[in-house]
């Protein structure tokens, strides 16, 4: 499993991203995107990075405003049945 922390640029993930996900091969992993933003949701990005992927199993991310706290964090975490 992966869990990886993706920057958001007005809605999807900033394109230093992309280049990660398109040079990596996710198969038999599961992806699992988060991010932080104080204005922008996390929009299209779970959707388009795992379209640019072809492979994993990409789960739905969330996205934690600026004001989220480690225990709002860890209760996600723990939420996820991993």
């Amino acid at each position: 499993m992966n869990r990886f922390y993706i920057p958001i640029w007005w809605g999807i993930a900033a394109w230093p991203v992309n280049g990660f996900v398109e040079n990596n091969d996710f198969t038999g992993k599961t992806e699992i995107p988060f991010c932080t933003a104080a204005s922008s949701g996390i929009g299209e990005s779970g959707d388009l990075l795992e379209e640019m992927a072809g492979t994993g199993s990409w789960q739905e991310g969330e996205r934690f405003g600026s004001g989220s706290s480690d225990a709002d964090i860890q209760e996600w975490v723990d939420g996820l049945d991993l």
